[in-house]
């Protein structure tokens, strides 16, 4: 599994004091056969996926049980071409803890065409 990067996503409000120009490139990469983790810190992270010709079902591994006392894991299907997205919640459910700590563990049926990018969203005052 890699670990893909998670930058962080500036924030705009009434308190900003950075430059006038701002904006991030949208990072998407190639989802790796292994799998992937997900670097997840702040309030959570803003998952992207898209295929392009082959269609895949994404695994996101839940390591707690939700609030339905199960530990279910996530699925996200997309078709041959699709994009989708969701956001993790950073309260633990998917965090792999030990040596994987503050890591998502993410895997995919096919990576052909797939990419594949996330946002960590700060904490906000």
């Amino acid at each position: 599994m890699a670990t893909l990067t998670s930058p962080i996503v500036t924030v705009l409000s009434k308190t900003f004091t950075g430059s006038a120009s701002q904006g991030q490139a949208a990072g998407f990469v190639a989802g790796n056969g292994g799998g992937d983790m997900l670097p997840i810190s702040g309030q959570g992270i803003l998952v992207t996926v898209r295929t392009a010709g082959t269609g895949s079902t994404v695994t996101f591994d839940s390591v707690v049980p939700s609030n339905y006392g199960q530990d279910q894991n996530v699925t996200m299907v997309l078709a041959a071409t699709d994009e989708q997205e969701l956001f993790i919640k950073n309260d633990g459910r998917f965090d792999q803890g030990g040596v994987n700590a503050g890591l998502v563990a993410v895997t995919y049926t096919s990576v052909t065409t797939l990419t594949i990018k996330s946002k960590t969203i700060p904490g906000l005052a």
